[in-house]
Protein backbone atom coordinates (compact mmCIF):
# COMPACT_ATOMS: atom_id res chain seq x y z
CA UNK A 1 0.00 0.00 0.00
CA UNK A 2 1.52 3.49 -1.16
CA UNK A 3 0.79 5.03 2.05
CA UNK A 4 1.94 8.62 0.19
CA UNK A 5 -1.73 8.84 -1.51
CA UNK A 6 -2.89 9.18 2.69
CA UNK A 7 -2.31 12.62 1.78
CA UNK A 8 -4.14 13.20 -2.01
CA UNK A 9 -7.20 12.05 -0.98
CA UNK A 10 -9.84 13.54 -3.00
CA UNK A 11 -12.06 16.14 -1.09
CA UNK A 12 -14.96 15.57 -1.95
CA UNK A 13 -14.84 11.52 -0.64
CA UNK A 14 -14.26 12.76 2.66
CA UNK A 15 -17.06 14.93 2.77
CA UNK A 16 -19.84 13.03 1.51
CA UNK A 17 -17.98 10.76 4.41
CA UNK A 18 -18.26 12.94 6.96
CA UNK A 19 -22.57 13.80 6.14
CA UNK A 20 -22.33 10.13 6.64
CA UNK A 21 -21.30 9.89 9.71
CA UNK A 22 -23.03 13.17 11.11
CA UNK A 23 -26.32 11.77 9.66
CA UNK A 24 -26.58 8.19 10.91
CA UNK A 25 -26.55 8.51 14.08
CA UNK A 26 -29.59 10.92 14.01
CA UNK A 27 -31.47 8.78 11.65
CA UNK A 28 -30.49 5.20 13.37
CA UNK A 29 -30.85 7.39 17.24
CA UNK A 30 -29.28 5.16 19.74
CA UNK A 31 -30.08 4.85 22.65
CA UNK A 32 -27.21 4.66 25.06
CA UNK A 33 -26.38 7.85 26.62
CA UNK A 34 -22.77 8.39 27.92
CA UNK A 35 -21.86 6.69 31.49
CA UNK A 36 -19.62 9.30 32.48
CA UNK A 37 -21.06 12.99 33.88
CA UNK A 38 -19.26 16.13 34.53
CA UNK A 39 -19.28 17.53 37.81
CA UNK A 40 -21.38 20.86 36.71
CA UNK A 41 -24.08 18.43 35.75
CA UNK A 42 -24.02 16.75 38.55
CA UNK A 43 -24.37 20.16 41.02
CA UNK A 44 -27.48 21.25 38.49
CA UNK A 45 -28.96 18.05 39.08
CA UNK A 46 -28.43 18.21 42.87
CA UNK A 47 -29.74 21.87 42.70
CA UNK A 48 -32.99 21.83 40.92
CA UNK A 49 -33.80 17.88 42.90
CA UNK A 50 -33.13 20.03 46.07
CA UNK A 51 -35.06 23.15 45.08
CA UNK A 52 -37.52 23.53 48.35
CA UNK A 53 -41.13 22.45 47.01
CA UNK A 54 -42.46 26.27 48.40
CA UNK A 55 -40.53 27.81 45.88
CA UNK A 56 -40.55 28.36 42.45
CA UNK A 57 -38.31 28.04 39.52
CA UNK A 58 -37.65 30.51 37.14
CA UNK A 59 -36.35 29.19 33.46
CA UNK A 60 -35.21 32.03 31.02
CA UNK A 61 -34.87 30.62 27.55
CA UNK A 62 -33.16 32.99 25.27
CA UNK A 63 -32.27 31.14 22.59
CA UNK A 64 -34.25 30.43 19.09
CA UNK A 65 -33.86 28.38 15.55
CA UNK A 66 -30.19 29.31 15.35
CA UNK A 67 -29.80 26.68 18.35
CA UNK A 68 -32.20 24.99 18.60
CA UNK A 69 -29.90 21.76 18.19
CA UNK A 70 -28.10 22.30 21.77
CA UNK A 71 -30.74 24.36 23.36
CA UNK A 72 -34.42 23.05 23.06
CA UNK A 73 -32.58 19.67 24.55
CA UNK A 74 -31.52 21.28 27.47
CA UNK A 75 -34.82 22.35 28.02
CA UNK A 76 -36.76 18.79 27.69
CA UNK A 77 -34.98 17.66 29.96
CA UNK A 78 -35.23 20.65 32.44
CA UNK A 79 -38.40 20.84 32.22
CA UNK A 80 -38.89 17.07 32.39
CA UNK A 81 -37.01 16.76 35.67
CA UNK A 82 -39.12 19.46 36.82
CA UNK A 83 -42.52 17.61 36.30
CA UNK A 84 -41.45 14.31 37.36
CA UNK A 85 -39.82 15.99 40.92
CA UNK A 86 -43.27 18.02 41.27
CA UNK A 87 -40.94 20.84 41.05
CA UNK A 88 -43.29 24.14 39.68
CA UNK A 89 -42.10 26.29 37.32
CA UNK A 90 -42.81 29.66 35.11
CA UNK A 91 -40.95 29.51 31.57
CA UNK A 92 -40.16 33.11 30.02
CA UNK A 93 -38.74 33.94 26.55
CA UNK A 94 -36.63 36.66 25.74
CA UNK A 95 -35.88 35.53 21.96
CA UNK A 96 -39.21 36.04 20.02
CA UNK A 97 -39.36 33.05 17.96
CA UNK A 98 -38.18 30.96 21.10
CA UNK A 99 -41.23 31.60 22.80
CA UNK A 100 -43.41 29.19 20.73
CA UNK A 101 -41.00 26.92 20.22
CA UNK A 102 -40.37 26.65 24.39
CA UNK A 103 -43.95 26.66 24.89
CA UNK A 104 -44.33 23.55 22.56
CA UNK A 105 -42.25 21.98 24.56
CA UNK A 106 -43.66 22.27 27.30
CA UNK A 107 -46.83 21.27 26.44
CA UNK A 108 -45.67 18.05 24.92
CA UNK A 109 -44.04 17.50 28.33
CA UNK A 110 -47.26 18.57 30.40
CA UNK A 111 -49.76 16.28 27.98
CA UNK A 112 -47.32 13.21 28.23
CA UNK A 113 -46.93 13.69 31.79
CA UNK A 114 -50.16 14.25 32.66
CA UNK A 115 -49.51 17.95 34.35
CA UNK A 116 -51.34 20.91 34.34
CA UNK A 117 -51.42 24.04 33.17
CA UNK A 118 -51.40 27.21 35.24
CA UNK A 119 -50.80 24.88 38.53
CA UNK A 120 -47.96 23.19 37.86
CA UNK A 121 -45.98 25.42 35.65
CA UNK A 122 -46.55 28.70 33.14
CA UNK A 123 -45.34 30.44 29.96
CA UNK A 124 -45.06 33.93 30.63
CA UNK A 125 -44.45 34.56 27.03
CA UNK A 126 -42.35 37.11 25.24
CA UNK A 127 -40.43 39.76 26.93
CA UNK A 128 -37.99 42.76 25.18
CA UNK A 129 -34.94 44.38 27.38
CA UNK A 130 -34.26 41.37 29.29
CA UNK A 131 -31.60 43.58 31.68
CA UNK A 132 -34.24 45.88 32.67
CA UNK A 133 -36.94 43.03 33.27
CA UNK A 134 -34.55 41.40 35.93
CA UNK A 135 -33.15 44.13 37.73
CA UNK A 136 -35.08 45.15 40.76
CA UNK A 137 -38.07 45.80 39.36
CA UNK A 138 -38.59 42.01 38.86
CA UNK A 139 -37.35 41.08 41.96
CA UNK A 140 -39.45 43.14 44.39
CA UNK A 141 -42.87 43.30 42.43
CA UNK A 142 -43.19 40.57 40.17
CA UNK A 143 -46.74 40.98 39.54
CA UNK A 144 -46.43 44.83 38.61
CA UNK A 145 -44.25 43.14 35.55
CA UNK A 146 -46.21 40.38 34.52
CA UNK A 147 -49.82 40.65 34.42
CA UNK A 148 -50.52 38.09 31.16
CA UNK A 149 -49.13 34.96 29.92
CA UNK A 150 -48.39 33.67 27.11
CA UNK A 151 -52.00 33.27 25.94
CA UNK A 152 -53.03 36.45 27.26
CA UNK A 153 -54.75 35.07 30.17
CA UNK A 154 -54.46 37.22 33.62
CA UNK A 155 -51.65 35.36 35.78
CA UNK A 156 -53.87 36.11 39.04
CA UNK A 157 -56.05 33.82 37.55
CA UNK A 158 -53.94 31.03 37.44
CA UNK A 159 -52.32 29.52 40.79
CA UNK A 160 -48.99 29.44 40.35
CA UNK A 161 -47.99 32.50 38.84
CA UNK A 162 -50.39 34.49 41.39
CA UNK A 163 -48.53 33.30 44.09
CA UNK A 164 -45.07 35.00 42.74
CA UNK A 165 -44.88 38.07 44.41
CA UNK A 166 -41.21 38.54 44.36
CA UNK A 167 -37.62 37.62 44.98
CA UNK A 168 -38.29 35.26 47.90
CA UNK A 169 -40.79 32.83 46.03
CA UNK A 170 -38.07 32.19 43.38
CA UNK A 171 -36.07 29.07 44.44
CA UNK A 172 -33.64 28.88 41.40
CA UNK A 173 -33.17 30.90 37.97
CA UNK A 174 -32.33 28.54 34.88
CA UNK A 175 -30.75 30.17 31.67
CA UNK A 176 -31.15 28.25 28.96
CA UNK A 177 -29.12 30.55 26.69
CA UNK A 178 -26.37 30.68 23.68
CA UNK A 179 -25.26 34.16 24.60
CA UNK A 180 -23.66 35.53 27.61
CA UNK A 181 -26.68 36.37 29.76
CA UNK A 182 -25.54 34.48 32.44
CA UNK A 183 -23.15 37.64 34.00
CA UNK A 184 -26.55 39.63 33.67
CA UNK A 185 -28.91 37.44 36.00
CA UNK A 186 -26.00 37.51 38.50
CA UNK A 187 -25.28 40.83 38.56
CA UNK A 188 -29.15 42.40 39.00
CA UNK A 189 -30.79 39.02 40.14
CA UNK A 190 -29.03 35.99 41.22
CA UNK A 191 -26.12 38.10 43.54
CA UNK A 192 -28.08 40.72 45.14
CA UNK A 193 -31.62 38.22 46.02
CA UNK A 194 -28.85 35.16 46.79
CA UNK A 195 -30.97 32.66 44.03
CA UNK A 196 -28.78 29.99 42.62
CA UNK A 197 -28.73 29.64 39.03
CA UNK A 198 -27.72 26.92 36.36
CA UNK A 199 -27.16 28.07 33.52
CA UNK A 200 -27.37 25.90 30.11
CA UNK A 201 -25.46 27.58 27.32
CA UNK A 202 -24.02 26.15 23.87
CA UNK A 203 -21.02 23.83 23.99
CA UNK A 204 -19.03 26.78 22.42
CA UNK A 205 -19.81 29.33 25.24
CA UNK A 206 -19.56 26.84 28.65
CA UNK A 207 -15.74 27.63 28.93
CA UNK A 208 -17.07 31.49 30.12
CA UNK A 209 -18.84 29.67 32.84
CA UNK A 210 -15.74 27.76 34.36
CA UNK A 211 -14.67 30.78 36.52
CA UNK A 212 -18.10 31.11 37.63
CA UNK A 213 -18.59 27.33 38.51
CA UNK A 214 -15.78 27.05 40.59
CA UNK A 215 -16.19 30.61 42.62
CA UNK A 216 -19.43 28.97 43.53
CA UNK A 217 -21.52 32.01 42.06
CA UNK A 218 -23.12 29.26 39.29
CA UNK A 219 -24.35 26.23 41.00
CA UNK A 220 -24.11 24.26 37.94
CA UNK A 221 -24.32 23.76 34.38
CA UNK A 222 -25.28 21.68 31.23
CA UNK A 223 -22.53 21.97 28.65
CA UNK A 224 -24.39 21.82 25.33
CA UNK A 225 -26.29 18.91 23.99
CA UNK A 226 -23.92 16.52 25.82
CA UNK A 227 -24.69 18.12 29.25
CA UNK A 228 -28.13 17.44 28.03
CA UNK A 229 -27.42 13.73 27.03
CA UNK A 230 -25.97 13.47 30.61
CA UNK A 231 -28.74 14.94 32.40
CA UNK A 232 -30.94 12.66 31.02
CA UNK A 233 -28.98 9.36 32.85
CA UNK A 234 -29.20 11.27 35.51
CA UNK A 235 -33.32 11.42 35.97
CA UNK A 236 -33.63 7.66 34.41
CA UNK A 237 -33.41 7.58 30.68
CA UNK A 238 -29.89 6.58 30.20
CA UNK A 239 -31.76 3.78 28.07
CA UNK A 240 -34.14 5.71 25.83
CA UNK A 241 -33.69 6.85 22.38
CA UNK A 242 -33.64 10.70 22.63
CA UNK A 243 -33.12 13.80 20.50
CA UNK A 244 -29.77 14.38 22.83
CA UNK A 245 -29.00 11.48 22.59
CA UNK A 246 -28.86 10.75 19.30
CA UNK A 247 -27.42 14.93 18.54
CA UNK A 248 -24.64 13.47 20.92
CA UNK A 249 -23.29 10.32 19.01
CA UNK A 250 -23.67 12.46 15.58
CA UNK A 251 -21.05 14.69 17.54
CA UNK A 252 -18.88 12.19 19.33
CA UNK A 253 -18.62 10.11 15.84
CA UNK A 254 -18.04 13.49 13.80
CA UNK A 255 -15.32 14.36 16.17
CA UNK A 256 -13.82 10.64 15.96
CA UNK A 257 -13.58 10.68 12.15
CA UNK A 258 -11.53 14.50 12.46
CA UNK A 259 -9.51 12.90 14.49
CA UNK A 260 -8.74 9.37 12.57
CA UNK A 261 -7.98 11.64 9.27
CA UNK A 262 -5.53 13.67 11.12
CA UNK A 263 -4.09 10.23 11.83
CA UNK A 264 -3.98 9.20 8.53
CA UNK A 265 -2.81 12.43 7.22
CA UNK A 266 0.21 12.73 9.67
CA UNK A 267 0.93 8.82 8.58
CA UNK A 268 0.83 10.06 4.52
CA UNK A 269 3.02 12.77 5.40
CA UNK A 270 5.62 10.83 7.35
CA UNK A 271 5.61 8.00 4.56
CA UNK A 272 6.02 11.12 1.54
CA UNK A 273 9.14 12.02 4.13
CA UNK A 274 10.74 8.91 4.07
CA UNK A 275 10.45 8.17 0.52
CA UNK A 276 11.87 12.03 -0.36
CA UNK A 277 14.84 10.60 1.61
CA UNK A 278 15.52 7.62 -0.46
Amino acid sequence: MNLKKLQNIDKRILYILLAIVIVTPLFVRPSKHPDAVFDEVQNAFNTIDNMPDDKVAFVSIVWGPGTIAENRPQTEVLMRHLFMKHKKFVVLSWDMPGTKLSYDVGKALEEELGMEYGKDWCHLGYRPAYVAMISRAMGEDFQKQFAEDYNNKPLKEMPLPAKIKSAKDIGIVIDITPSATMGTWLAYFCGPYNVPIVTCPTAVMSAEAYPYLDSGQVSGMLNGVIGASMYETLIGRGNTRTEAAATAWSLSCAHIYIILLIVLGNIGYIAAGKKAKR
